[in-house]
């Protein structure tokens, strides 16, 4: 935020941003629309709710990176973007921009739960899950990639039972 020129109060406002002490769900990756990143925001008022629950808060750490040339990837970016500027929820949920090596660095290795939402059978790998998993995190994803193989009811959970829904 200094380097793009944030206000003194702006960057006195994101120190106040994400509380080590609450459940802390991350999904990081390149913006694909089989991806699925914005499955989240299909009940806003349900997110919202979660997200700003006084006894058992919840907050997300968000962070990817489209292809210049992908138009629906970056318009995936702007939905997250829109729904961010609600002030109730802006405290629990994070996007970080230009995502790379090093914030996925640090994101797998200090969230409680990593999100993967691919639409079934299109996911190559998932290594950003298997990260998490060596870091201590919990995976919560559809039965795709790595996740198909390796899900077992006590490390994680499964999003489905395997089908594939379009």
């Amino acid at each position: 935020m200094e380097q793009k020129g944030a206000l003194p109060s702006e960057l006195r406002e994101a120190a106040d941003v994400l509380d080590p002490s609450i459940l802390t769900i991350g999904f990081a990756r390149r913006m694909a629309t089989y991806k699925r990143a914005t499955l989240l925001l299909k009940d806003v008022e349900r997110l919202a709710t979660i997200l700003t629950n006084k006894d058992r808060p919840v907050q997300i750490i968000m962070a990817g990176k489209a292809h210049p040339e992908d138009v629906p990837a970056k318009e995936l970016i702007r939905e997250v973007a829109h729904f961010l500027k609600d002030k109730d929820v802006k405290r629990r949920f994070v996007f970080l921009e230009d995502y790379d090596m090093n914030v996925a660095r640090w994101m797998v290795s200090g969230v409680d739960v990593w999100l993967n939402t691919p639409r079934r059978f299109l996911e190559a790998s998932g290594t950003s899950g298997m990260k998490v998993a060596f870091n201590g995190g919990i995976n919560l994803s559809i039965l795709d990639g790595w996740w198909d193989e390796a899900f077992q009811a006590d490390v994680g959970w499964a999003i489905g039972k395997g089908e594939s829904l379009r």
